[in-house]
């Protein structure tokens, strides 16, 4: 009776401490991809215009470059659980001072701002943090699950900010109260995550280790278990990028209404991340491999493309189906990715500086594919589309190579261990 007591409150804890992590991940990226949500609002609130609100984002997205592999580094040397608090204040902190002092220029040093506490500071603390609550068996299920928790935290953090901005007669007015609707539950989540996270625990005095940052990056640049976790990321957050110009090509090329192909992105965006995740991250634990669950990612995705650039007249149902099994092969794999860290044999003290490295790589296509994409739409018109969906199957076929190499790696590593443990017993 006693253990089942036990059990019970660590199971309750778990689940406070996932939904306060997916609180925390959710609100640091509100602010600065806020135009992905409210775009003509925050532009009128800016008085931007369409190439400074994108020069925003690439100003932001190299916080991936340059903040995260030393904010991994950070958070495996020093306590990441204050790290982590701190990146919820400064963005409440961040976010108050942009609406007080909301211009563009402004705007600029606080996503600057934004890149420091989002990218460099709470992103790869939170994958460390989120790979400490339960052992390599059950690594899918708990990546799954926090996706899913990020997922419920987005939808609900957009109706607050909804709500404000209608209660204060929309416009700037009303833009300027989601924000800071914002701020205030930013606060408030910093006082929360203080309470519910652990702290980490303390090394003994035999196992510290001098601080040296240069030696701590070239071992974990020289381990081909960054890149391949890169690269994993890499295929996966690019189709998802790919996946975004899935709504102007129904309507563009398809002739489909933009009511229509606005319900199926909803669906894409927003039921996906509830579901995918979860999935593919019991099927992870269920096979015990995230790169296999990768690789049947990769496959049906380059089936699903292949398919759109030889069939042109594609019916309602079809695109629905289609929209949903790559949605959901999207979502699936964000469900896996951060599991390779695990199948590659990547230590605990150095996940937060592996996935710093890695993200750097695999969230490039921040830094240029819409760019890219987008000089192909002006210079080529309907026809990019076809240039788009060849490129994406090209990075999916590179995914399922770097998958396979992830097996190889595996079966290395386990028959390494197997002789050490051999070793020993004689």
């Amino acid at each position: 009776m006693k253990n089942e007591k036990v059990k019970e409150t660590k199971s309750i804890k778990l689940i406070i401490t996932l939904l306060t992590l997916g609180a925390c991940w959710s609100i640091v990226y509100i602010i600065p991809f806020i135009q992905y949500i409210w775009y003509d609002p925050f532009q009128e609130f800016l008085g931007s215009s369409n190439t400074q609100m994108g020069l925003l984002i690439t100003i932001y997205g190299f916080g991936n470059v340059f903040g995260a592999p030393i904010g991994g580094w950070v958070a495996d040397r020093f306590n990441y659980k204050i790290v982590y608090v701190l990146s919820v204040l400064l963005n409440g902190v961040f976010s108050l001072g942009f609406v007080l002092y909301p211009s563009y220029g402004f705007a600029i040093l606080m996503w600057i701002g934004f890149a420091i506490s989002s990218l460099f500071m709470n992103y790869p603390t939170h994958i460390k943090i989120v790979r400490s609550l339960t052992t390599d068996e059950n690594q899918g299920k708990i990546f799954g699950f926090n996706e899913t928790c990020i997922g419920i935290f987005n939808i609900v953090f957009n109706m607050v900010m909804m709500f404000f901005y209608v209660k204060f007669m929309e416009g700037i007015s009303g833009m300027k109260a989601a924000i800071i609707s914002i701020a205030v539950l930013s606060f408030v989540l910093t006082i929360i995550a203080w309470f519910v996270l652990d702290n980490p625990v303390k090394k003994g005095k035999d196992k510290e280790e001098k601080v040296n940052i240069i030696k701590d990056f070239k071992d974990v640049g020289k381990n081909p278990a960054t890149w391949l976790v890169a690269i994993s990321i890499f295929a996966v957050y690019s189709f998802l990028t790919t996946m975004s110009y899935f709504t102007p090509y129904f309507t563009d090329v398809l002739g489909v209404t933009v009511v229509f192909t606005g319900g199926i992105a909803i669906l894409r965006q927003h039921g996906m991340t509830l579901l995918g995740a979860p999935i593919g991250g019991f099927l992870t634990d269920k096979i015990g491999s995230s790169a296999k669950v990768l690789m049947g990612v990769y496959v049906v995705g380059i089936l699903g493309l292949v398919y759109l650039l030889i069939v042109k007249n594609i019916t309602a149902p079809i695109i629905i189906a289609l929209t949903i099994i790559l949605s959901a092969g999207v979502y699936i794999g964000r469900g896996s990715y951060y599991v390779t860290i695990t199948e590659c044999g990547v230590s605990r003290d150095k996940t937060a500086s592996t996935i710093g490295i890695a993200a750097a790589v695999g969230f490039s296509p921040d830094l240029f594919q819409f760019v890219l994409f987008g000089h192909w739409l002006d210079k080529y018109g309907n026809t990019a589309y076809s240039y788009m969906f060849t490129f994406q199957a090209i990075v999916l076929v590179i995914g399922f190579i770097a998958a396979v190499l992830i097996l190889k790696l595996k079966k290395k590593n386990q028959a390494s261990q197997t002789i050490m443990e051999t070793t020993e017993q004689i």
